[in-house]
């Protein structure tokens, strides 16, 4: 942290002289007033996007918007879905053919580092980073730009993502609590007992299981179908390097609270609360227990208000909902989560660009974050109708402020309170605004026959209101460190094959906790010991 602070207020001094000459630098302005600057792109595709009519990731209204703006082309290289994106970069930093700039993980960062392939965008961020993106930086406390920092050289520049998503939520019927007598589940108990008379009383006639679960069953960064919040109530964080009662740095997978956790999961599994088949179970399999009322319960995101649930919902009797809660609260009364990294991957640029693509990288940055705040409004070409992601940026990362949900979801109910502006919100919280309005004002179904996207701007916004009205029921800590270590690359593929699949075996009974001690031994001899030997240092060393 003390090298992050450094990093911040060396920013911060070179904010005042972000001055080429006597010319102040403009941080939206064109690159060159001649011919336009050529960068090469390597991006991943996601298969989920809709353009529109006629258009795709490489010719859209946003690349051209930006083109025109900046007096850039933008020249893709390579552009491959995201199952073999990693795969792709890795083949092209082995061969050092690799396009001009690139999303990349931090193990990748590390490489390109280590190689001297790619540029140090210190100058260049602090001269033409907007005040706008600065503001997001500063939302993740330097942590960011501390992880792409390296000997005091900002080489990657990390992408943002909302902090909220780290937050589990409990999605349960609210038909079936409704007629089956029950009221919102709050404790442990609340939650075995809800999935229990859902599976005796069997509302809808079709249920077989009480929460749909899968493989997928921890997920550190937020994410949908998991059991997040059953292992963080006994205080367990699989995955996740944490310090315990004594201050120690340990990696959450291999704690007597886990082991605890695991114990009481396997109980949920013989007792049908849990899907028995769980462990081969995967996100498409859930949604369809859910859809087809054979399960009344997941733990996901706050965004799974969108999906998956206001996708069942569309295709459901207009009585069927979904309520949120913030459950099981610990015998504290508090859901501890233990927050994500705000940082995935990493925009480098290779070694050997010239400063006006490094401008150009920056630049386009700038716009995109402004863009996703808008959600494009003003540059969309038929009006806030028209498809919109940002997928559709040419260095297709997100940059969201670190606390962004938090915020916009209290500016939408300011305004319905009265107390702010409709239009003082961001555009993406005029989204949330009206869809969460037109669905408490008409029902869901009119939002349906309206427009799908005001469905499903109710769905976020009604995910991230049950997060933030009850901020005082969640304690957030962080991880110790969110960085690779050096023997991570050759020995953590090994460890965790087999975390991941001794946890499944003790979930579904096909393993017993009597084998817990020859699991964490044989976890820290095949490298527990050297990597955790390796986190210490680099945590004591900060």
């Amino acid at each position: 942290m003390k090298k992050a602070l450094a990093l911040v207020l060396t920013l911060a001094l070179l904010l005042p002289a972000a001055v080429l000459g006597e010319e102040t630098v403009d941080p939206y302005g064109p690159v060159t007033d001649g011919d336009p600057i050529v960068i090469t792109v390597g991006r991943e595709e996601s298969a989920n996007i809709v353009y529109e009519e006629g258009e795709n990731s490489e010719n859209n209204y946003i690349v051209r918007y930006l083109e025109e703006q900046l007096n850039v082309d933008y020249q893709y290289a390579f552009s491959v879905d995201t199952s073999s994106y990693t795969t792709k970069v890795n083949m092209a930093i082995a061969s050092g053919d690799f396009p001009d700039v690139m999303n990349v993980s931090y193990t990748q960062l590390v490489q390109l580092v280590e190689a001297d392939a790619i540029e140090d965008m210190t100058e260049a961020f602090a001269t033409y980073a907007s005040p706008s993106l600065r503001k997001c930086f500063d939302s993740t406390d330097g942590l960011t730009e501390a992880l792409g920092t390296f000997d005091g050289k900002l080489m990657g520049i990390g992408d943002i993502q909302p902090g909220m998503d780290a937050v589990p939520v409990l999605w349960v019927r609210g038909d079936w609590l409704e007629e089956c007598g029950l009221e919102t589940p709050q404790t442990w108990d609340d939650v075995v007992n809800v999935a229990k008379t859902f599976l005796e009383k069997n509302p809808g006639g079709n249920v077989n299981t009480g929460i749909a679960v899968s493989s997928d069953y921890y997920q550190p960064n937020g994410g949908s179908y998991q059991l997040n919040s059953l292992f963080n109530y006994f205080g367990a964080y699989p995955k996740q390097w944490i310090t315990d009662d004594e201050g120690n740095v340990v990696y959450g997978s291999i704690t007597d609270e886990c082991r605890e956790a695991l114990a009481a999961i396997n109980g949920l599994v013989n007792e049908g609360v849990l899907n028995a088949s769980l462990a081969v179970t995967g996100g498409d399999q859930c949604y369809e227990l859910l859809a087809n009322g054979q399960a009344g319960m997941f733990i996901g995101a706050w965004w799974c208000g969108q999906y998956p649930v206001v996708a069942i919902l569309e295709g459901m009797p207009d009585t069927a909902s979904f309520v949120p809660v913030i459950a099981p609260l610990n015998p504290d009364g508090k859901l501890v989560v233990c927050d994500k990294s705000p940082t995935n991957t990493y925009i480098v640029v290779k070694k050997g660009c010239s400063e006006e693509v490094k401008e150009a990288v920056v630049k386009t940055i700038n716009y995109q974050y402004d863009l996703d705040q808008s959600q494009a409004e003003g540059v969309r070409p038929n009006g806030m109708d028209s498809n919109f992601s940002w997928h559709y940026y040419p260095i297709n990362v997100l940059h969201c402020d670190f606390d962004a949900k938090e915020n916009q979801i209290a500016d939408v109910m300011k305004v319905i309170a009265g107390e702010m502006d409709y239009d003082d919100q961001c555009g993406d919280g005029k989204t949330w605004y009206n869809g969460y309005t037109t669905v408490m004002e008409h029902g869901l179904r009119y939002a349906f026959d309206t427009n799908l996207a005001t469905a499903n701007a109710w769905g976020w916004a009604t995910g991230a209101w049950e997060v933030e009205r009850n901020a005082d029921l969640i304690e957030h800590f962080s991880e110790v460190t969110y960085a690779d270590t050096p023997s991570m690359e050759r020995l953590w593929t090994a460890m965790e094959t087999l975390e991941e699949e001794y946890f499944l075996k003790v979930i579904i009974g096909e393993a017993s906790l009597d084998d817990w001690d020859d699991f964490v031994s044989e976890w820290k001899s095949i490298g527990g010991d050297t990597i955790t030997a390796e986190v210490v240092e680099y945590v004591t060393s900060k």
